[in-house]
C-alpha cells in the first residue's frame, strides 16, 4: 500500500451488477480511479469527481485486488493528524445536543488520560450526589444518618466494582466492534470516547433523583399500608412520570453511547447500538460475578 491514495467517493457503480455505493476509489491517475465491487467482485473503473481529495488509505482498506471495498462512515477522519491532547468543555457540553459532531472533535482532541480523569471526578459526583439525596431523603426512606453513612461506604465499594465494569465496557465494545461489524477496533479510542459520555450517565442519574424527590415528597414509605387515596394517587402519578423519565433517558444513553461507538470503531449507528448492548450484557456479567466474589471471601458489605 507504500505510494497509495485513495479517493472516497459518494457514488460507485458497478457496470457488471449495476450497484451504486459509497466508498474508497483507488487513484490510478488521468482522473481515474478503480474499485471492487462489494457484491459481485468486478473490477470498476470510472471518473474522479472534480475536486476530489486524495487521501492515505485507512488501515483496514483493501486494494481492489480484493472482493470489497471499504466504506467509511466518516470520510477522512482518521486520516487526519490528532491535536494535541486537551480538555474541551464546548465538545463535553455539545455530547448533548449532538452528539456526531462531538465524538467527530473529541476523536482528534483529546485521549485516554483525560478521559478517564473525567469518569473519575464525575463518579465521585455521582455518589456525593447520592449520599446527599439519602440523607436529605431520610425522613420519608426511614434512614438515620448512621443509615447514609453506611449508604456511602456501600457506593464507594460498588463504585470500584463499577470502574471495572466502565473498562471492560470499552474493550468489549472495541472487540466486538472488530470482530462482528469490521470495525478498526480501537480500543483506545473507543474507551476515550464511552468515557465522555459519563457526564451524561451522572447527569440523568441526578434529574431522576430529583424527579423522585418532587415525585414522592410528603410520603413515608415506612407506613405504606397508612397511605391514603391521595397519597395512593401521588405515588401513582409520580411513578408513573419517573418511568417515562427512565425510559427516555436510557433510550437516550443508548444513542449518545452508540454514537461514540459508531465513530471510534468507525461502524454504522445500528451496528454501534448491537454493539453497546452486548458490551452492557458482558460488564453487567463480569459485575455481578465480581461483586459477588468481593463480597464473600472479604466480608465486604457491598
Amino acid at each position: 500500500m507504500i505510494g497509495e491514495t485513495v479517493a472516497y467517493v459518494e457514488h460507485i457503480k458497478c457496470p457488471s451488477c449495476g450497484l451504486e455505493s459509497p466508498g474508497y476509489l483507488q487513484v490510478v491517475g488521468g482522473g481515474k480511479g478503480v474499485a471492487a465491487c462489494p457484491r459481485c467482485g468486478s473490477t470498476i473503473t470510472q471518473a474522479l469527481p472534480p475536486g476530489y481529495v486524495s487521501q492515505i488509505p485507512p488501515s483496514d482498506y483493501h486494494s481492489p485486488v480484493h472482493p470489497h471495498v471499504h466504506v467509511s462512515h466518516y470520510p477522512g477522519l482518521y486520516n487526519q493528524p490528532k491535536h494535541a491532547p486537551r480538555l474541551d468543555l464546548t465538545d463535553l457540553v455539545r455530547i448533548f445536543v449532538s452528539p456526531t459532531k462531538a465524538f467527530a472533535s473529541l476523536y482528534l482532541t483529546t485521549n485516554l488520560e483525560r478521559a478517564l480523569a473525567l469518569v473519575v471526578l464525575f463518579s465521585v459526583i455521582s455518589a456525593s450526589a447520592s449520599t446527599l439525596f439519602t440523607l436529605d431523603m431520610r425522613d420519608v426512606l426511614g434512614y438515620s444518618a448512621m443509615d447514609a453513612f453506611e449508604s456511602s461506604l456501600q457506593i464507594f465499594a460498588t463504585w470500584a466494582v463499577s470502574m471495572l465494569a466502565f473498562l471492560l465496557f470499552g474493550l468489549s465494545a472495541a472487540t466486538i466492534a472488530k470482530n462482528f461489524f469490521g470495525g478498526r477496533g480501537e480500543r483506545s479510542s473507543t474507551m476515550t470516547l464511552v468515557g465522555y459520555c459519563f457526564p451524561a450517565y451522572v447527569a440523568l442519574s441526578i434529574v431522576f433523583l430529583l424527579i423522585f424527590r418532587v415525585g414522592f415528597a410528603g410520603l413515608d414509605f415506612t407506613s405504606i399500608d397508612d397511605w391514603t387515596s391521595s397519597e395512593l394517587d401521588q405515588s401513582i402519578i409520580a411513578g408513573t412520570i419517573l418511568f417515562i423519565a427512565v425510559l427516555i433517558g436510557l433510550i437516550w444513553l443508548l444513542v449518545v453511547t452508540s454514537r461514540a461507538i459508531s465513530v471510534a470503531n468507525d461502524i454504522s449507528f445500528s451496528e454501534a447500538a448491537l454493539t453497546a448492548v452486548l458490551s452492557t450484557i458482558v460488564a453487567a456479567v463480569v459485575y455481578v460475578v465480581v461483586h459477588m466474589i468481593v463480597r464473600l471471601p472479604l466480608g465486604l458489605w457491598l
